[in-house]
């Protein structure tokens, strides 16, 4: 009995020193060794067939370890001053973000995404290296309105490792003449009536508007349904 329980504590103490051993950065793989230039897709989770909207291009920068996270930046080179921070343990990634909307006005739209790295798509993604590294999660997006907030979307994400930034370094990446350029790119998309360039999910306002009013309709004046629903007082 004695020796049974030996070895069950041996095993335990073994077990919680790998684990405490894949929690220590750094974490591989990462989001900057092998390529830190990843496109991130929408795809609508409220839509029955999860409608896929806007590809963007970001890229990550090392900044630094706290504790057990492994923490990045991260600036959009094909959506005009979207950036935030991130932060990776093991295979989960955590991001946050902030836009300008509506255009003009600094961080007014905000973005969440919360993903995990996959290692081993079958078959991996032409061009993509190392082989196969995608990420899936999800991804919500909303701006202010001085109440609470207009829903851009809740939905999922699917990231993929497409090659090296155009960029050397983060400050090179957020500078005035690549954010300048960007700007002036959106000026003229939104000047042309594009809707849905307005966000970088790329839900066209026509529909984020009108989920909002309905949503805001229903709190106001509830559905019979609704009413039907709610606890007895």
């Amino acid at each position: 009995m004695k020796r049974t329980l030996t070895s069950a504590a041996v095993a335990l103490a073994l077990t919680s020193v790998a684990s405490v051993a894949l929690a220590v950065p750094p974490h591989q793989p990462e989001l900057v060794v092998g390529g830190n230039l990843w496109t991130i897709t929408f795809y609508d989770d409220s839509s029955p067939n999860h409608a896929q909207w806007a590809t963007q291009r970001i890229c990550f920068f090392p900044a630094g370890v706290q504790g057990t996270h492994q923490r990045y930046a991260w600036v959009s080179v094909s959506y005009p001053d979207w950036n935030g921070r991130a932060t990776q343990e093991g295979d989960q990634v955590f991001m946050h973000g902030d836009f300008q909307w509506p255009f003009g006005n600094r961080d007014g739209g905000h973005d969440g995404m919360e993903w995990q790295l996959v290692t081993a798509s079958p078959g991996g993604e032409a061009g993509v290296t190392p082989k196969g590294e995608i990420g899936t999660g999800h991804w919500k997006e909303w701006v202010e309105d001085g109440r609470l907030g207009i829903t851009i979307g809740f939905g999922n994400t699917l990231l993929r490792r497409v090659g090296r930034c155009p960029y050397q370094t983060f400050p090179e990446a957020f500078s005035r003449t690549a954010q300048q350029a960007l700007r002036d790119a959106q000026a003229l998309s939104l000047a042309e009536g594009d809707d849905g360039s307005d966000n970088p999910m790329g839900v066209p306002s026509s529909i984020y508007r009108k989920n909002a009013d309905d949503a805001d309709r229903e709190l106001e004046q509830p559905t019979a349904s609704a009413l039907a629903a709610a606890p007895k007082q």
